[in-house]
């Protein structure tokens, strides 16, 4: 089984980082070319002389666009190397993208032309505190909704890759108190989770929604086998899991398995669900309680499915880059993640 691992979290001071990178950029015109340059099409370093045939300057350029890349690179938002032969036109050194620069180079921009922007932006520096009333939720209105049964499957079994599902699921159920709608969700929690106990949760609870958040892989999941003393896991492959589903008057709506690599249960879960969320790849703690946390948040504030799931890869954002594009939203033919709601 693939282990969750640990992650650097680039994003402590995100907003302040955009907004000093896109006040050192500026609107210096020479700047903002060999800016956009640098991060235009294709990944190769270049020399000075290549990014001013680029960017049309001409020769008489040449020191200002030297002063330009330098400035650039001074400040984080290019990176400058020695030319080790990778530019045969005698030039020094070369010009790249910075890796959080280029993920994060709309935003960075848009403070670089919109200055006054970083004065609206709350920071840990500047707190902008914001009054946001919002329309009480009646009864009447709450009856109107749909109940929302959420059974949450968590296994850890694995004692050398111990993961933080109690974190999780605790983080899960207090945003769910914090929403609009909490009154027509119920969070029905089974740790130790096996084979057995979610067949259970199926007749029990009915849910539309089934949760699982433990160890997988590309064939499936490692469930709890229920021993006191000796924990082993025990394997349920995605067609068991697909089978169980088919086996119940009412299955659920969504899967989601907040489990590294479990992308390979599409073919498996679809036939009988209208949606899933998987992993593509392996998933640290830190971003599947991020996800996990917000996608529900958004489920339970009303959101559509779509913009549930982008919520919670907006919150893998803030804590751990590399993940972005590990969770995945699929659907079966005919369903509009956009239009469908869970409450």
């Amino acid at each position: 089984m693939n282990a969750r691992t640990a992650v650097v979290d680039w994003s402590g001071n995100y907003e302040e980082n955009c907004i000093q990178l896109g006040k050192h950029l500026g609107k210096n015109k020479i700047r903002r070319k060999l800016f956009d340059a640098i991060y235009g099409r294709g990944s190769k370093a270049r020399s000075k002389k290549q990014l001013m045939i680029a960017t049309g300057l001409k020769a008489g350029d040449s020191q200002q666009a030297q002063n330009q890349l330098d400035y650039l690179a001074r400040y984080g938002l290019i990176l400058r190397d020695k030319n080790g032969g990778s530019v045969s036109d005698g030039s020094h050194y070369v010009f790249s993208k910075e890796p959080h620069v280029r993920a994060h180079r709309s935003n960075i921009m848009k403070f670089a032309d919109k200055p006054a922007l970083a004065k609206k932006t709350a920071t840990k520096r500047n707190q902008v505190i914001k009054v946001v009333t919002t329309n009480a939720v009646t009864r009447s209105a709450l009856r109107g909704k749909k109940r929302l049964d959420v059974l949450y499957l968590m296994a850890n079994p694995i004692k050398r890759h111990a993961l933080r599902v109690d974190a999780e699921v605790s983080k899960v159920a207090e945003e769910i108190r914090r929403s609009r709608f909490r009154d027509n969700i119920a969070l029905h929690q089974s740790p130790a989770a096996n084979l057995d106990a979610i067949i259970r949760g199926l007749n029990d609870h009915r849910p539309r929604v089934v949760h699982f958040s433990g160890h997988g892989n590309t064939s499936g999941l490692a469930a709890d086998d229920g021993g006191i003393k000796r924990i082993k896991r025990q394997f349920v492959s995605f067609e068991t899991l697909g089978r169980a589903f088919r086996a119940t008057d009412t299955p659920p709506d969504v899967v989601v398995l907040n489990a590294c690599s479990s992308a390979g249960a599409r073919s498996a879960l679809l036939p009988s669900a209208k949606a899933i969320v998987v992993m593509q790849d392996s998933i640290s703690d830190v971003g599947a309680v991020a996800f996990a946390t917000k996608f529900y948040g958004g489920i339970a504030s009303g959101q559509s499915l779509k913009s549930s799931f982008e919520q919670g890869v907006l919150a893998i954002e803030s804590v751990s880059l590399s993940e972005v594009g590990t969770p995945a939203l699929f659907t079966a033919n005919g369903v509009n993640a956009a239009k469908l709601t869970l409450v």
